[in-house]
């Protein structure tokens, strides 16, 4: 008779670290009152929000490279 196997234990959430230009991460933190615990709990709270009100394909143009007016203009003229 086969044993099931155990669920792995340990963290519920994966760890990610972001780096931030310095003047948005003064504004969060200024909001946080400097507190990186608030911070963390703010910056969540934001991309979960986000994340919500996003569908997948908005989602999808983050990962493609942006595309300049002048492309775009060229697309929309040889339509």
């Amino acid at each position: 008779m086969a044993r099931k196997s155990r669920k792995r234990g340990g963290p519920r959430y994966k760890k990610v670290s972001l780096s931030l230009p310095k003047r948005l991460y003064l504004v969060l933190s200024g909001i946080a009152m400097g507190d990186d615990k608030k911070l963390n709990r703010l910056i969540r709270g934001i991309l979960e929000d986000k994340l919500q009100e996003s569908t997948v394909a908005e989602l999808e143009m983050y990962l493609r490279k942006p595309e300049t007016e002048e492309e775009k203009e060229e697309a929309e003229a040889q339509a």
